[in-house]
């Protein structure tokens, strides 16, 4: 059987699956099958997912589209 690896890089959530027998969802860092598709940067530092989401909630002033 084919091997595969499917990425969804979607406007709200983003998600990576592997399929070898069965399909099977990637979890993030967090435990989560979805990850938030945002990317912040505070103070230099790079975030991602439900942690940059965070941070762009609190600096809503300061933040680009």
């Amino acid at each position: 059987m084919k091997k595969a690896i499917g990425i969804d890089l979607g406007t709200t959530n983003s998600v990576i699956a592997f399929k070898e027998t069965v399909l099977k969802i990637i979890r993030n860092s967090d435990g989560e099958e979805l990850t938030r598709s945002y990317i912040a940067l505070n103070n230099g530092e790079p975030f991602v997912g439900q942690r940059a989401y965070m941070i762009i909630k609190r600096a809503l002033s300061s933040t680009f589209q």
